[in-house]
């Protein structure tokens, strides 16, 4: 669990900081304003991180086997 954790952290922090060194260019060429740029990149991101949220769970489930799950039962 905590492979994974911070398998998703490094992951965010990577997509994080393309997205942020990508915002001058795309304000520059497109010619969009600063705050339409910074929503459209973090949409980018948002989908980005959910596709490679669900990946590295599929990956995880596939590791464990069926039946088996990696949570604590209270």
């Amino acid at each position: 669990m905590l492979q994974r954790g911070l398998a998703c952290v490094a992951a965010a922090v990577m997509i994080c900081a393309i997205c942020m060194a990508l915002l001058p260019f795309v304000v520059l060429i497109l010619g969009f304003s600063s705050p339409v740029a910074i929503t459209v990149i973090t949409l980018i991101a948002a989908v980005l991180l959910n596709s490679l949220r669900r990946h590295i769970r599929a990956m995880t489930r596939h590791r464990l086997g069926p039946g088996k799950t990696h949570s604590v039962h209270r």
